[in-house]
């Protein structure tokens, strides 16, 4: 696995949020294409469980919104997952558009030539038998060579994570930045600090930059807002659109 100086040197000012979301279904195989046609050479996508234990690429615990279906994906089976249409609730064009494996979305990935940003995204209980599982996959099959970051809003998942992945660079995800952020951040020996754009200040990122930590903010969809961060010492922006962002990528 990539070290995290690596990995940072590696990382764009721009990361293309679940895929690049805003012109193509979120966390399907057409988003992740869509973002590399938009020259976005690093992603953001959220991992889950089936109710048999398989890693899948998807946000919610509930498929309702992003599908045809309705219901909990943790009490769905692989197979019952799979026949759902992710694709038609956005556009069309995108019909017949599945929910992806994590080793789907791997392939694509190294195909296409994407770092990633991999956010665990348990349904809440299932912390542990997540994180395991998804470590478990990363073991078997991420290439070597491909950029990976790991990041989550529930420190369980970094935690356990950390005990499979030692050297797996980890973000620590929140909304707003806690007061004790630095203490958090050490705990669960995390790299980045991937905070909500409305919670940003720039003595905020100074403190944290100074700590010798990375810092991204989310979801960041205009230009000037992006700019702003970036000034700031932000090391990158997550967004839906990553085709607006295309002259900070050359800044």
């Amino acid at each position: 696995m990539i070290s995290a100086e690596k990995l940072f040197q590696k990382m764009p000012k721009v990361v293309g949020h679940r895929g690049a979301s805003g012109h193509a279904p979120e966390n399907t195989l057409a988003s992740l294409r869509k973002a590399a046609e938009l020259s976005t050479s690093f992603v953001e996508i959220d991992v889950t469980l089936t109710q048999d234990n398989s890693a899948i690429i998807q946000h919610d615990a509930d498929v309702r919104r992003c599908t045809n279906g309705s219901g909990p994906i943790l009490l769905k089976s692989l197979e019952e997952v799979r026949a759902l249409d992710a694709g038609s609730w956005f556009s069309p064009e995108f019909t017949g558009e599945h929910i992806p494996t994590l080793r789907e979305a791997t392939d694509i990935l190294q195909e296409l030539g994407l770092g990633l940003n991999l956010e665990i995204k348990p349904t809440v209980g299932w912390q542990i038998p997540t994180a395991v599982q998804v470590a478990k996959e990363l073991l078997d099959y991420w290439p070597e060579d491909l950029p990976l970051l790991i990041s989550s809003f529930a420190v369980e998942c970094l935690i356990e994570v950390r005990k499979h992945l030692p050297e797996v660079p980890l973000g620590y995800l929140t909304s707003a930045i806690p007061p004790d952020w630095e203490k958090r951040m050490k705990e669960y020996d995390c790299a980045s600090l991937h905070c909500e754009r409305h919670y940003v200040t720039e003595d905020h990122i100074n403190a944290i930059r100074s700590a010798g930590y990375r810092v991204l903010v989310y979801t960041v969809n205009d230009p000037e807002e992006a700019k702003k961060f970036l000034g700031w010492g932000a090391d990158a922006v997550i967004t839906d659109f990553p085709d607006r962002m295309l002259g900070l990528l050359k800044s």
